[in-house]
């Protein structure tokens, strides 16, 4: 069903034209879901509002465009937009059209808060769609001007006006409670005040010119006449086939956040299912203890009666010393797992808390990912790839712009000399030492020579030759000479291991190469590599990496995964955990034998790991057989 209200009429037929394309790619949607359609919304101060479209769980405000060409983008947020070098100027006479569905939000508010109430339509998680007539193509800064400002996860650009109606379907979002039942109800308030047509009860309409386009709404009907008047529209939109739109970041924030709430999901059970499996083990380990409680007065009762020197005193005596060793080791049993139950308790909340805050960061404006152990947290989903050409050029922009400070920091040749000769002298008198004033962080040489004056926030210990220093909440490299091998420039920063550096952009996480060049993909979380591999995550789950190649189409998924230590991986499978080692990895039809299946399970240790299985806490060596 298709509700389709024009509120107003609109003074220009292009936009008008391209509101008809609207209204019938909606109507010619195959099994689409109930469809509100709202056109030439009144605004603030005379200013309409394109379209507005309503479904169960989605409101959007369509900007509609009916001009194509090429978008440059100074500043997202606050400068024009041009469209072939002059200002993109919208209906409501705004050059930002960013700025044109904020505003508009708040007037769409105000129209639908007295038939809805604010937990049917959020206002944080109303989306914004700008739909272009013609075909576009995007300037190179564009993608880097919108990552910059988070609130525009919830305003996306499609060119393609063909891709209208799959993009409306990844808009939806559980936080706008509209059912069919409300826009039902929505419909027949609107009624009174409005134009307005259904798809589904509508009059056949009077035959017209192929080309013609009324003023007045128009009631489609099913079958052949909306699909010829689709094909029709979209014809005079000019619409082409552009795949690299949908690939691009504004094309995959409703994946990212399906991805995040469903990993969020998972880090619930996960917790209601642990501590589910602790009360039950701690049920029967204090029912345990009872049973020895009671076993050892029992045998101190006959103890104080057993007569001196009988024989039987020594053997209660021997049992009642075999009870108490059994009960202390019980005791440091139970008080182990409940100390390993509550760190891992905090660790799934802290984590559900960040995918949480990083949820209303993608639905609304100001947004987080679970970070991995590290300095300063540096521990996804990756993102969709971008087409390669767009793929190579951000990726060469974000290189020279990290390049250009250690560019200027070399200097001229005289200073370039002067680090050679500060470098060999570094090399001779050791690693420098930290010092601190003012509550920043300097280093000093081994004459006690101020080598770099206390400005950072803080700086590591030296490994390979460099620290981690902090700079206004942003990581870098310096070397033992002083100097920035890599300018603060991250979220966060762990020290090389095997060759990388795993580092944090954003929310997001991937690795430095000894280059300083950043891998093609980035993870939702991801570990230090570790005998060649990394356990990255992305929205697919846990696997593994070996490099900067593209991680394989199909890799091997885990629930949780862990570094590799002495050949052998902690991972978590869907009935609980066990081991592998690398060649499961490679091998087609892989098996985790020798080890079984654990509700707990730490890493190897001097060749042992401990684990629970069925109620019983007990150690395993690096073949998966019991040890003492």
């Amino acid at each position: 069903m298709l509700h389709v209200f024009l509120l107003g009429s609109f003074s220009d037929s292009a936009r008008r034209e391209q509101f008809e394309a609207v209204r019938a790619a909606l109507a010619a949607e195959p099994n689409s879901p109930p469809t509100l359609l709202l056109g030439n919304v009144p605004g603030a101060e005379g200013e309409a509002l394109d379209a507005v479209v309503l479904r169960p769980h989605l409101i959007t405000i369509l900007v509609l465009e009916p001009r194509g060409g090429r978008l440059t983008i100074r500043d997202f947020a606050h400068a024009a937009w041009q469209l072939n070098g002059a200002p993109l100027t919208g209906a409501a006479a705004a050059d930002n059209p960013f700025q044109q569905f904020l505003q508009q939000k708040n007037a769409l508010d105000q129209l639908l808060r007295p038939h809805l109430h604010a937990g049917q339509a959020n206002l944080n998680f109303i989306s914004g769609l700008l739909l272009f007539g013609e075909p576009v193509t995007f300037g190179p800064e564009v993608e880097e001007r919108m990552s910059a400002v988070p609130a525009a996860n919830n305003f996306q650009l499609l060119a393609d006006p063909s891709r209208f109606t799959r993009r409306l379907a990844q808009l939806a979002t559980p936080e706008i409670d509209l059912t069919a039942a409300d826009l039902e109800h929505l419909a027949a308030e609107l009624a009174p005040s409005a134009d307005s047509t259904s798809a589904a009860a509508a009059p056949e309409p009077e035959e017209e010119p192929a080309d013609a386009l009324s003023d007045e709404p128009i009631a489609p009907t099913a079958g052949g006449f909306l699909q010829q008047k689709a094909a029709q529209l979209w014809r005079w939109l000019g619409a082409e086939d552009v795949t690299d739109l949908d690939e691009a970041p504004y094309g995959y924030t409703e994946k990212t956040l399906a991805a995040r709430n469903h990993e969020k999901q998972e880090l619930e059970r996960l917790q209601a299912s642990m501590q589910q499996e602790l009360a039950t083990q701690l049920r029967a380990m204090e029912a345990r203890e009872a049973e020895r409680e009671k076993s050892i007065a029992q045998l101190r009762q006959q103890l104080a009666t057993a007569p001196p020197v009988a024989s039987e005193a020594a053997r209660l005596q021997e049992r009642l010393a075999v009870e108490n060793r059994e009960k202390e080791a019980l005791d440091a049993a139970i008080l182990a797992s409940r100390a390993e139950s509550e760190a891992r308790n905090r660790e799934l909340d802290a984590k559900i808390q960040q995918l949480e805050q990083l949820m209303q960061r993608l639905q609304a404006a100001p947004i987080s990912s679970p970070a991995a152990p590290g300095y300063s947290s540096a521990s996804s989903p990756a993102p969709t790839p971008l087409h390669p050409t767009i793929r190579a050029g951000f990726r060469q922009v974000r290189a020279w712009r990290r390049r250009l400070p250690r560019l200027a920091a070399l200097g001229t040749g005289v200073l370039a000399v002067a680090l050679v000769v500060g470098g060999v002298k570094s090399l001779m008198a050791g690693p420098p030492t930290r010092f601190t004033e003012h509550g920043r962080w300097g280093l000093l040489e081994a004459d006690g020579d101020t080598l770099v004056p206390a400005r950072y926030s803080s700086i590591s210990d030296f490994i390979d030759g460099q620290a981690v220093v902090e700079q206004s909440g942003a990581f870098g490299f310096i070397g033992k000479n002083g100097q920035e091998v890599l300018p603060p420039t991250y979220d966060a920063l762990n020290p090389y291991r095997e060759g990388y550096a795993r580092v944090r952009v954003g929310d997001t996480y991937t690795f430095l190469d000894e280059d300083g060049q950043e891998f093609d993909h980035y993870y939702y979380n991801a570990l230090d590599f570790a005998e060649g591999y990394a356990a990255v995550l992305d929205y697919r789950g846990w696997f593994y990496i070996q490099g900067p190649d593209t991680p394989a189409q199909n890799p091997k998924l885990f629930r949780e995964a862990y570094s590799f230590h002495d050949g052998l991986a902690r991972v978590r499978l869907a009935d609980g955990y066990t081991f592998i080692r690398k060649s499961y990895l490679r091998s087609p039809e892989a098996d985790t034998k020798p080890f079984g299946r654990y509700s707990s399970a730490s890493d190897f240790a001097d060749g042992k790991a401990r684990v629970t299985q069925k109620g019983r806490t007990f150690y395993i060596d690096e073949d998966g057989d019991p040890v003492e």
